[in-house]
């Protein structure tokens, strides 16, 4: 790889960690510096990283379509499209009968609400908003507001991306009276693991007075001498804000130019144009947990047997960070 693309697909973070070091080894004593030299950069001729990281991939794609077929019999069975297959529930006990040991019988687990499916002859609904729900990260996104909408998801298709690092999040809702769309996706783009380039969503196509993400505000504003009460749109927080598109340098230079135009309005929607990679990050976040937790263990979040209380937002205020409350936290896909 050209040392330009090197330096465009880099890990921002492992981009800083290496100028750390080049930085403090420039500062040792020259009878030392040299040694240090030596065995920087023989780790950065070394091509074994992007090898690892390839295999892991090709890895990953095979064994996440093995895994399609499982999600796709899910689909099936909490949307009452199939019936439920009899070998399947006989294995259930058996399978049961291989875990159990003396303490099988002490073990207590909270009751999970079925009633309000008790009544219907299959399926179960609301199936991937309880586990959304019940997943600290992502239920943290979820407004009042939007539930009933979320009431009519469907499914959560993961779709890894053939090229590169990057994979689609495809949301499938029932007909409703809330948008126009059955599906809305979120795409990442990344050509390296743990760097996202960019992040692009479906543009929703809300119903009048059905949507979450803004709100009609009035507001009095200067007029001449006068004073006039204007409406305005405002944003508004809402787990749909994570179909927005972002786009990192485009995007940074067109909201840099807007702020500087701005500079007099409210602070608040300045602020609202800032950082795009910091949102990206977010987004990206999000994803993830979607990716390598939600999905897979959808049925775990359903039932209430994972202790999830994580919040994205509290990631730097834990001290103890590398004790066990932070090991079922899912970061940006890094298997190194």
């Amino acid at each position: 790889m050209a040392e330009g693309e090197a330096q465009m697909f880099r890990d921002p973070e492992q981009a800083e960690l290496e100028l750390k070091m080049h930085n403090m080894i420039k500062k040792f004593p020259e009878e030392v510096q040299q040694r240090f030299m030596a065995v920087k950069v023989l780790y950065d001729q070394t091509d074994i990283e992007d090898e690892q990281e390839k295999e892991f991939r090709a890895l990953e794609l095979k064994y996440e379509k093995k895994y399609q077929e499982i999600y796709e019999k899910r689909f099936q069975v909490i949307n009452g499209k199939a019936e439920n297959d009899p070998k399947l529930v006989e294995e259930f006990d058996a399978r049961a009968e291989l875990l159990q040991d003396d303490k099988f019988k002490e073990l207590e687990v909270d009751i999970c609400d079925v009633s309000g499916i008790q009544n219907t002859p299959s399926g179960v609904s609301g199936f991937f908003m309880k586990a959304m729900l019940a997943n600290g990260s992502i239920g943290s996104t979820i407004t009042e507001k939007d539930r009933p909408i979320l009431g009519y998801l469907e499914n959560i298709k993961l779709d890894l991306h053939e090229e590169g690092f990057g994979f689609d999040l495809t949301f499938v809702f029932e007909s409703n009276s809330y948008f126009k769309n059955t599906e809305l996706k979120k795409s990442f783009f990344l050509a390296r693991e743990n760097v996202i380039e960019k992040c692009v969503g479906t543009t929703i196509e809300w119903n009048d007075g059905c949507d979450p993400t803004h709100a009609k505000k009035k507001k009095k504003v200067k007029s001449g001498k006068n004073k006039k009460t204007v409406t305005t749109t405002v944003k508004c927080e809402s787990f749909f804000n994570f179909f927005e598109t972002l786009e990192s340098e485009k995007k940074e230079t067109k909201d840099k130019e807007e702020a500087a135009e701005k500079k007099d309005e409210d602070d608040s929607d300045a602020n609202e144009e800032d950082d795009i990679g910091e949102k990206m990050d977010k987004d990206f976040d999000l994803g993830t947990i979607f990716k390598e937790d939600l999905i897979p263990l959808a049925l775990e979040y359903y039932l209430g047997v994972i202790d999830d209380d994580d919040d994205m937002d509290d990631d730097d205020d834990d001290d103890d960070s590398g004790d066990d409350d932070g090991e079922g936290k899912k970061k940006k896909s890094n298997k190194k």
